[in-house]
C-alpha cells in the first residue's frame, strides 16, 4: 500500500470517528427510569460532546489511534454491538466484512473491531467466537457460502460484548433437530451475569444505546469446562485453554493438527490492554503464562481476535515471549515494591521496562501505558487503600477542594495556577483544576478554565482510554456550563 493510499485511509477512519463522537448517546441510569425525557437528554449530551470534541480536535486523534483495534471502523456497530436488529449496523458489518484463507479450510473473518476465526471440519464447522450481535446474520450468510456443513460448535473465548453476542443467528434447529453446541469456561455465566446486573454502567463504559438486562437477551453455554478440555470433531483435536487474562473467564484455542493458534485477546500487536481502569479485575501475570504456553506450542498462525493474523514461528514466538517479559516485568517490580512497604503511588512512578521492550512497535501505549497495568496488579493483590493515611478514612471530595481553593485565595485563583500549570506540568495541572471544579462546581468561570486544563492535558502524551475519560468529562463540565450560561 502506498502512502497516499494510506493517508486517503487514515482520512476515512478519521471522519468516521468524528461522526461517531459527534453523535454517541451518552445513556445513563436515570434516563432509563424517565423515557420521556430519554431523547431530550441523549441529544443535549451529543451536543455538549460535538462542542468539546470541536473546540478540542486532539482527542479525536488520540482516540483514532487505537479505536477500531487495528481493525475497520463503524459508527453504527460501536454503539450497538448487543442489538440484534440495527439495520445500520448489520449493513456495516455485511459492507465491511473480509474473509482471509488461514490454510486450509480455516478462515479469519474480519469484520469492524474483532475477528470470528472459522475452521471446517468433516463433522462440521468449529467457531472460535461469534461476534458482537449485529454480526449474526451476516455470519450466517458468510459460513453457507464457504461451507456446505453445518455449524457443529461455537468456542467462545469470554463473554464481551464484541466476543460472544452474534451466535444467536446460528441457533436455529439443523439436521436431525441438532443445534451447534456452544463451549465456554465455567465462569464466563458468572461474568456475564455480573454484566448483567449492572447495565446502566456497561451502557456507559462501553457507550452503548442498549444493554441486555436478562439472559433472554443472551446465549448461555450449552457445555462448560475448568481448566482444559479436549474437544475431538471431525478427526481433528481443538484444545481449550482457560487461563485469567483480560477476563475472569477467558480461554484460547490451540489446532495442534493446523499448527493454528487462537489468541482471543491475550495478544494483540500494541501494549497488552491488562490495565483498563473503567473494566473489572485483570491477570497480568496468568496473562503472561498463557503467552508464553502458546509460544511453546511452535505455532505457525496466530489467529488474533484483533487485528491481523500473524504468520511464521519464529515472528509469532518473538511477538508472543515480548509480550509476556512485558507483563511479567511490570507484576515482578509491583509485588516487590509492595513486599517492601513502599506507598503504591511510589511502586507506580518507578515501574521501568528494558529499552528493547520500550522501543517495539507492537508494544506501543494505545490503551494501557505500564503505570496502568501496575495498578491492575496492585489491585489484585492488594486492598482498595493506596498507604495515604488520610485516604483510609478521607474528608468529602467537595470539602477538600474548598479548604485547598481556600488556600490559594479561591477557585478562581486555583484555576488561573492550574492553567498556568498545565502548560509545564500537565497531570499536575489537571490535579490542581480537578480540586477548583470539586470546590466551585457552578462556577462558569471555573468551569471554563477547568475545560481549557483538560482541553491541553488531551493534547499531550495519553492513551485512548484516558482520552475518552477525559472526553466524558469534559461533556459533563459542558453541560453544566451550558445551564449556567442559559445555553
Amino acid at each position: 500500500m502506498n502512502l497516499p493510499t494510506i493517508q486517503n485511509a487514515a482520512c476515512r477512519i478519521f471522519a468516521a470517528l468524528m461522526l461517531s463522537l459527534l453523535i454517541l448517546p451518552g445513556v445513563r441510569a436515570h434516563e432509563e427510569a424517565a423515557p420521556t425525557n430519554a431523547n431530550s437528554a441523549s441529544e443535549r449530551w451529543s451536543q455538549a460532546r460535538a462542542a468539546v470534541i470541536k473546540a478540542n480536535p486532539d482527542l479525536l486523534r488520540i482516540i483514532a489511534r487505537g479505536g477500531s483495534f487495528n481493525s475497520e471502523f463503524s459508527q453504527a456497530i460501536a454503539n450497538n454491538m448487543y442489538s440484534r436488529s440495527d439495520p445500520a449496523a448489520i449493513a456495516a458489518a455485511r459492507a465491511k466484512l473480509k474473509v482471509e484463507p488461514q490454510g486450509e479450510r480455516s478462515w479469519l473473518l474480519r469484520l469492524p473491531f474483532v475477528n470470528i476465526a472459522v475452521f471446517e471440519t468433516d463433522a462440521g464447522l468449529v467457531l472460535v467466537d461469534s461476534g458482537y450481535a449485529p454480526a449474526g446474520p451476516v455470519l450466517k450468510e458468510t459460513l453457507a457460502k464457504l461451507s456446505s456443513k453445518p455449524v457443529h460448535t461455537i468456542i467462545h473465548s469470554h463473554y464481551h460484548a464484541d466476543h460472544a453476542w452474534g451466535a444467536w443467528a446460528l441457533m436455529e434447529t439443523g439436521p436431525g433437530g441438532s443445534r451447534p453446541r456452544i463451549v465456554a469456561t465455567d465462569v464466563f455465566a458468572e461474568q456475564l451475569g455480573l454484566d448483567l446486573r449492572t447495565t446502566g454502567l456497561i451502557a456507559r463504559q462501553n457507550q452503548q444505546k442498549w444493554t441486555p438486562k436478562t439472559w433472554a437477551d443472551a446465549i448461555a453455554p450449552s457445555e462448560t469446562f475448568h481448566g482444559r478440555t479436549v474437544l475431538k470433531i471431525g478427526g481433528e483435536d481443538f484444545v481449550l485453554t482457560h487461563a485469567r487474562g483480560e477476563t475472569e473467564d477467558q480461554l484460547w484455542v490451540a489446532v495442534p493438527s493446523r499448527r493454528i493458534v487462537v489468541s482471543a485477546d491475550y495478544y494483540q500487536a500494541f501494549m497488552p490492554n491488562a490495565g483498563n481502569g473503567r473494566r473489572r479485575q485483570r491477570f497480568p501475570e496468568e496473562w503472561a503464562q498463557a503467552l508464553r504456553q502458546m509460544a511453546d506450542l511452535k505455532p505457525t498462525r496466530l489467529l488474533t481476535m484483533h487485528g491481523p493474523a500473524v504468520s511464521g514461528e519464529a515472528e509469532i514466538r518473538d511477538r508472543l515471549t515480548a509480550h509476556a517479559t512485558l507483563l511479567e516485568t511490570i507484576a515482578e517490580q509491583v509485588v516487590r515494591g509492595l513486599n517492601a512497604g513502599q506507598r503504591v503511588d511510589q511502586i507506580i512512578d518507578g515501574i521501568r521496562i528494558p529499552a528493547e521492550l520500550a522501543n517495539r512497535p507492537d508494544l506501543k501505549p494505545e490503551y494501557s501505558t505500564i503505570q496502568d497495568i501496575g495498578r491492575m496488579v496492585v489491585k489484585q493483590y492488594s486492598g482498595w487503600w493506596d498507604d495515604i493515611p488520610s485516604h483510609w478514612n478521607p474528608a468529602p471530595m467537595a470539602a477538600q477542594g474548598r479548604a485547598i481553593a481556600d488556600l490559594a485565595g479561591g477557585a478562581r485563583p486555583l484555576i488561573e495556577r492550574a492553567k498556568t500549570l498545565v502548560k509545564i506540568d500537565p497531570a499536575l495541572g489537571a490535579s490542581l483544576a480537578d480540586w477548583a471544579w470539586l470546590a466551585a462546581p457552578d462556577d462558569a468561570e471555573v468551569l471554563r478554565g477547568v475545560l481549557e486544563v483538560y482541553g491541553r492535558r488531551s493534547a499531550t502524551s495519553i492513551t485512548t482510554q484516558e482520552a475518552l475519560a477525559y472526553l466524558e468529562h469534559m461533556t459533563h463540565l459542558r453541560l453544566r456550563l451550558d445551564d449556567l450560561t442559559g445555553k
